[in-house]
């Protein structure tokens, strides 16, 4: 699943108890990264994801006995095992992976979860730990889960174990010896969501929603015109701000995990909307048009305001998008997007049959 956002709304909407499966451990190949998730419901409907379909119908077997058990169980699958061609999948990845089964009740969020739905929608950030293992005399049991917050945990963690929690750079499974034993630990970062503000209603910003949308980002509108920043016209839009930069941007919490493309392609409210982000601490800038009239528009604001900084020119992108042959409103949507993704994710954007090292 995307986010905290959808499992905790996945929750919400249980009719009967389910079970919720979290992939806590890889090694080798693997489709999906530990913190991937998928909701199991007993009578066969599921949400989100754990592999390319290899590992959910063996998981989907189990959960009647997480159920009725009412303990989490932890399944381990050998991807490129002979195991593997018995179940059918014959993925032959050379890979294994440990999911974390558990049960949940209708209805209800647990109180971890609901501390990591407002990390994430208030753009804070934090740590969750999911133990998926614990052997001898530890001070904790599979399924339990600490949650921190700037390096503050919001509920009481055991001393012992609250000393080995450094934070990763990325979503890691850790073995944690303590006095008595040891403790498998999924260590998540919890980062805030992509935002990308969109300054320009036109018909043409349509697609860029959609496509977004599926994304999981956050989407900013900003546009001078009432008639068109409306949420009927862009109903993915969580935020819409209607007025002229730099007035319409004040409160916007702009960050290095924002992107923000000028696409009006009214010159004077492209230009004043360049001016000011200009001056935002974005992860990535993206001016729609074509060049000749992009570097006309750059040239007047440097006439008026000076030359841009070389960290100002380093997050500008024009014409915004990738090379991908686009030609449709859907097609530019997804060049622009794309650049944007790999822009925040510090990756050239090339083909991955050219890229040399691993690809996740």
């Amino acid at each position: 699943m995307r986010g905290f956002g959808e499992i905790a709304a996945a929750l919400r909407t249980l009719p009967e108890p389910s079970a919720l499966a979290t992939l806590v451990r890889t090694k080798g190949s693997s489709y999906r990264k530990p913190g991937a998730r998928m909701v199991f419901r007993p009578g066969g409907l599921q949400e989100g994801g754990i592999s390319a379909g290899c590992m959910e119908t063996d998981v989907k077997e189990r959960v009647a006995a997480v159920l009725e058990g009412r303990r989490p169980l932890l399944v381990t699958f050998d991807l490129g095992s002979e195991i593997d061609l018995i179940w059918g999948t014959g993925m032959g990845c050379a890979g294994r992976a440990d999911v974390l089964l558990e049960r949940v009740e209708p209805g209800a969020v647990p109180p971890w979860l609901e501390h990591c739905e407002r990390l994430f929608l208030n753009r804070k950030s934090g740590l969750v730990a999911t133990v998926f293992g614990a052997r001898g005399e530890v001070p904790a049991a599979p399924g339990d889960r600490f949650v921190f917050e700037d390096g503050l945990a919001l509920q009481p963690v055991p001393p012992a174990l609250e000393a080995a929690l450094l934070r990763p750079a990325g979503a890691e499974a850790r073995t944690v010896r303590l006095e008595g034993g040891e403790v498998d630990l999924l260590l998540e970062p919890i980062a805030p969501p992509v935002a990308l503000w969109v300054f320009g209603a036109g018909e043409h910003a349509m697609p860029l929603f959609r496509l977004a949308k599926e994304l999981g980002w956050f989407l900013g509108l900003a546009d001078h015109r009432p008639g068109l920043a409306t949420a009927a016209r862009f109903p993915e839009a969580d935020r819409i701000a209607v007025g002229h930069p730099p007035e319409s941007l004040e409160g916007i919490p702009f960050d290095a995990r924002t992107a923000a493309l000028v696409v009006s392609h009214v010159y004077e409210a492209d230009k004043a909307a360049l001016a000011a982000l200009l001056k935002a601490p974005l992860g990535y800038l993206g001016l729609q048009g074509n060049r000749k009239r992009s570097e006309r528009l750059i040239r007047e604001l440097q006439e008026e305001n000076g030359p841009l900084p070389a960290p100002a020119r380093a997050l500008l992108h024009y014409p915004a998008g990738l090379d991908i042959g686009a030609e449709s409103p859907e097609l530019i949507a997804l060049s622009m997007l794309s650049e944007v993704q790999a822009a925040l994710s510090g990756r050239p954007g090339l083909s991955l049959r050219d890229r040399q090292g691993p690809i996740h």
